[in-house]
């Protein structure tokens, strides 16, 4: 489904991904069955404000009941056209049931017993209004969700509906920037103490400031965030960390640096690294003459060259020979089900978990017992800012394996740290690939890895169509995450090692299925 949505940017008029921006804001206070709220409706008020100072084209919505908050959503998707920009934000009860959350309009009504489907007929899901607006194409989706609140459901007579407090962590889609008020099972504060009179929460009073100022980038914006909530929180001895998910692909700026100074000719970098890549995973003439069209006065850039060239290939359909063997393995690689990205982190977490002597066990990417103690042992002796719910993020492994040596210095389980498995795999060398992209686009290259050290090699590739780039992996047993850095475009891939040790399937987050052999 992605691949047809993105084949539709494709074959758009030329300019058809300029980027306009929109906003759906909603606030959520006078609930008619459940206990009322104080702030939300002016946090959503206030967001509203500051979104339409930026140029957002914003639909404000107070007090929604069902009907109204369907309304709204599909008044705000029928805007949304493709490479737009989408921004969501909800303040108002929330609640975690069976690993969905559910946004609750102001006329849910508290069931008498433990009735969860009722109260997932009568909300909205989180994941189903995400997908809504991903469908239209949009080409960065942002959502702010301060619905981290006490269970709203907790005291109704039998049994409970849902978690105690808070949201539960999710899978954001491609290209979305999810952020909660609170992590997954902490409770968001309103106010600090009964002195406290700002007309804004803690989260959004925080927030608010900051979309505001030019040149900060919105995951440096998100870490800025957290320490803050966290600190006013710990201020009153509370627990509130914002969680966030990050699929996005480039950088994001509310503000941008150069907002004051007179328009450039030139369209802002980040923007058109994030457009390159749309339209390298689309992979029609179409869409990079769409690209090329709208990015004319930055025809100095590298990333414009390289989507000349990648035209140039496409038009002349550039084949180069790979044995029929290579060939049946890289269809089959583009078939085969793609392991999500949520597991494969939480596999590499627990290999770095394992290396810093906080013994979490088997790699398998689930976050059993032992992995949780592993990890609260490696939070507790690192002094680190992370909290227990960032176990299985993105951040929380890039800092894992920012740490050498021994961190953990007080076994976690009872039983003795295993003993680490000799292998003789290895992934110096040098490899040849051929890469299936988005509507059958072949790529075919050459790679040499050199060993950096411990599992780790670096090395340096080269392609059929001319783009040459510095590449870093690390082979965790059979496991393979990788980074390749072009100019202007980094790619990030997964991919697992034969037995042999002499060939390998990987998937890309451009959407491309390689298999690549070795030759020396």
């Amino acid at each position: 489904m992605r691949y047809v949505l993105i084949l539709l940017l494709g074959l758009l008029p030329h300019g058809a991904l300029a980027a306009n921006r929109l906003a759906l804001v909603i606030g959520n206070d006078s609930y008619s069955d459940v206990p009322v709220l104080e702030k939300a409706g002016a946090d959503a008020r206030a967001v509203s404000e500051k979104l339409r100072g930026l140029g957002f084209d914003t639909v404000e919505a107070i007090d929604q009941d069902r009907r109204g908050m369907n309304r709204r959503i599909s008044e705000f998707t029928s805007k949304l056209q493709p490479g737009d920009t989408a921004f969501v934000f909800y303040a108002g009860h929330g609640v975690e049931i069976d690993g969905e959350n559910y946004l609750l309009p102001t006329d849910i009504v508290a069931p008498s017993s433990g009735e969860s489907d009722f109260v997932k007929s009568e909300s909205i899901a989180l994941s189903n209004l995400l997908d809504r607006v991903r469908k239209t194409g949009a080409r960065t989706a942002i959502a702010v969700i301060d619905a981290c609140r006490d269970n709203p459901f907790e005291t109704v007579q039998g049994r409970s509906i849902g978690g105690t407090r808070g949201l539960g962590r999710i899978a954001a889609p491609q290209g979305t920037f999810v952020i909660f008020s609170a992590g997954a099972g902490q409770m968001a504060l309103d106010r600090l103490h009964d002195r406290d009179e700002a007309q804004n929460s803690v989260f959004t009073r925080a927030l608010l400031p900051r979309l505001s100022k030019p040149g900060l980038e919105l995951r440096v914006l998100v870490s800025d965030l957290r320490i803050e909530v966290r600190d006013l929180a710990n201020s009153v001895q509370h627990r509130q960390v914002p969680a966030y998910y990050d699929e996005l692909l480039g950088e994001f700026y509310f503000t941008n640096a150069a907002i004051a100074a007179p328009v450039a000719s030139a369209l802002p970098d980040t923007d058109m690294r994030a457009d390159l890549e749309l339209a390298r995973s689309v992979g029609t003439v179409n869409a990079l003459d769409s690209f090329l069209n709208r990015y004319k006065a930055n025809s100095d850039d590298y990333s414009y060259t390289v989507a000349l060239q990648l035209r140039e290939s496409l038009a002349q359909v550039d084949t180069a020979p790979v044995s029929r063997q290579a060939d049946t393995e890289a269809v089959e690689a583009a078939a085969a089900p793609v392991v999500t990205d949520r597991r494969n982190v939480m596999r590499d977490t627990q290999v770095a978990l394992n290396a810093l002597g906080c013994s979490a066990g088997g790699a398998d990417g689930i976050a059993g017992r032992r992995t949780k103690r592993a990890f609260s042992a490696y939070l507790r002796e690192s002094g680190s800012d992370l909290g227990a719910d960032d176990l299985g993020t993105a951040h929380a492994l890039e800092e894992l394996q920012g740490h050498s040596g021994t961190i953990c210095k007080v076994a976690v389980a009872p039983a003795p740290a295993p003993t680490p498995k000799t292998t003789a795999l290895s992934m110096a060398g040098i490899w040849n690939y051929k890469a299936t992209c988005a509507l059958v686009v072949n790529v075919t290259g050459q790679v040499r890895y050199s060993p950096a050290g411990g599992n780790k090699y670096n090395g340096r590739l080269a392609d059929s169509l001319g783009q040459k780039a510095n590449t870093v992996i690390y082979l965790n047993e059979s496991q393979l995450s990788g980074t390749d850095y072009f100019p202007g475009i980094t790619v990030t891939w997964r991919g697992r090692l034969a037995p042999d040790g002499n060939s390998f399937t990987a998937n890309g987050s451009t959407g491309c299925a390689v298999y690549a052999w070795r030759v020396g």
